[in-house]
């Protein structure tokens, strides 16, 4: 999967920083495989799926020249 994303306001005489974010489809927190592994009963506040999230550092724009 990905994306493409242009900056509508971009300007190419004035500097500028981005960065993007993402967020991943949750998956199966380690207590759920436990939780079948073992066939436990689970308090309902133990977590069975994370759903991570990262950014980038952020990428520098300045005009060359």
């Amino acid at each position: 999967m990905g994306i493409v994303w242009a900056d509508p306001d971009f300007a190419p005489a004035l500097k500028a920083f981005y960065y993007a974010r993402v967020i991943e489809i949750p998956t199966p927190h380690w207590t759920a495989d436990d939780r079948v592994k073992y066939d436990q009963d689970l308090p309902v506040t133990v977590p069975f799926k994370i759903q991570d999230r990262a950014y980038t550092s952020l990428i520098w724009y300045t005009q060359q020249g």
